[in-house]
């Protein structure tokens, strides 16, 4: 499992915020954020925060994330998505090899 390396603490890099859970909570607000905050983790790669744009299957390999509104997409990119299935406005971290 991967963990960061650098001073943002405590972020599970594994773990995702589902819109059923924001909707539990009273809001849709996610429990971190910004949009389109990076970290570096021991495994050698960099992460991305970014919502679902639409529904991504489990570790799918080739998505993108836009620069600009760091919305993810299923198709043709250089970040891997979270081990788990994300509904459309699902927020997770997005991996992408750094060196």
């Amino acid at each position: 499992m991967a963990f960061t390396t650098l001073p943002i603490a405590g972020t599970d890099l594994v773990d995702i915020q589902t819109v059923a859970e924001m909707a539990l909570n009273g809001g849709t607000v996610p429990n971190f954020g910004p949009l389109g905050t990076q970290t570096f983790a021991n495994d050698g790669k960099r992460y991305v925060w970014a919502k679902a744009g639409e529904a991504i299957t489990a570790s799918t390999a080739t998505c993108s994330v836009n620069t600009t509104t760091f919305v993810a997409t299923a198709s043709a990119g250089t970040y891997a998505a979270p081990i788990f299935t994300m509904a459309s406005g699902d927020y997770g971290w997005f991996s992408k090899a750094s060196v």
